[in-house]
């Protein structure tokens, strides 16, 4: 996954959370966003799945502080995929407890335990615990349709859809999940909305400062830096495809009009003649047979006799008026 979603995500999982309840609340949205959880005789057994690898390294990190156990991670191919993804493994003995302590599972009123859908209000009481969460959710379910290539320090930009603009979208199985995360987005002023597709609910972020800033809220520094810079780089080169349409269309014009007056020239030549014209017209059609592709601003420079662009060019529509009675 050679992307600038997996730079990211792995720029994230670098950032090692400050305590217990960071640990927690970074854990839970993990579990929730790329983890499972399977039935192991009468215990349950948590899965987490990622392609990438210090993804899975945070996972253990955590593990091993929370609760002093070691967590097994495996490598596999996934051959009708045609790509590799780590299996972490939290041991049986340990997974009831992280999971009631992550609020992923909780004891009903009746005592009956469940899996709770949305975002526990413990795990988001505080602000470095709502970014956590936000780290934890990132890397376990974001993706864009960004791609950023640094080539001798040269920033080039690629999307799929380049109408579309800028893109990025966490995928969820949980239509409350999906919701509270939308809420948990907005508390950072940061706009999303939420799509059904197929059988999954989709949260997405659109607009370069808005996904920069969501960028900088989960501690992609770089990848705010590059999407900001790519920005800058798009706008000059929009300014500059700008510039050469006008650039373009000013010589479109420029070639336009002097075929016409060529073929204007070439009219009264071969029908009155050009001696029949009074010597102002006899000056302007020289000027022109002299210097058949400039434009009225050069042959304004041109001109052996002080005339005006204006003037010039009443004189190209007399010459016009003429021909057209001819």
């Amino acid at each position: 996954m050679d992307s600038f979603s997996y730079e990211l995500k792995n720029e994230v999982a670098n950032i090692i959370p400050k305590g217990d309840e960071e640990s927690l609340s970074e854990l839970s949205a993990i579990i929730k966003t790329c983890g499972e959880i399977t039935k192991n005789g009468n215990d349950e057994q948590v899965l987490i799945f990622t392609e990438i690898e210090q993804i899975a390294t945070l996972v253990q990190s955590i593990v091993k502080n929370l609760y002093g156990s070691d967590v097994e991670k495996k490598l596999s191919n996934l051959s009708f995929l045609k790509k590799e993804r780590y299996e972490i493994l939290i041991p049986a003995q340990i997974s009831k407890q992280l999971l009631l302590d992550t609020e992923v599972l909780q004891y009903d009123e009746e005592k009956y335990l469940n899996f709770y859908s949305g975002i526990s209000q413990y795990l988001i009481d505080e602000e470095s615990k709502e970014i956590a969460f936000l780290r934890g959710v990132f890397i376990g379910s974001f993706s864009c349709n960004i791609n950023l290539n640094n080539n001798d320090n040269v920033m080039v930009y690629n999307t799929k859809n380049h109408s579309t603009g800028y893109h990025a979208e966490f995928v969820f199985s949980n239509e409350i999940f999906a919701q509270d995360f939308c809420f948990l987005l907005a508390d950072f002023d940061i706009i999303s909305k939420m799509i059904k597709r197929k059988n999954n609910f989709v949260v997405y972020v659109k607009g370069l400062d808005m996904i920069s800033d969501l960028f900088a809220l989960v501690g992609a520094t770089k990848g705010s830096l590059k999407l900001q810079n790519e920005g800058v780089l798009r706008s000059v080169r929009n300014n500059i495809n700008r510039q050469n349409n006008c650039i373009n269309a000013n010589l479109t014009k420029t070639v336009d009009a002097s075929v016409k007056q060529m073929q204007i020239i070439d009219k009264i030549k071969n029908t009155i003649g050009i001696d029949a014209l009074d010597d102002n017209l006899k000056d302007v059609v020289f000027l022109r047979l002299a210097n058949p592709e400039e434009s009225l601003d050069a042959l304004v420079k041109l001109s052996p006799k002080k005339i005006s662009k204006s003037g010039l060019y009443h004189r190209f529509k007399k010459l016009e008026e003429i021909a057209s009675k001819l």
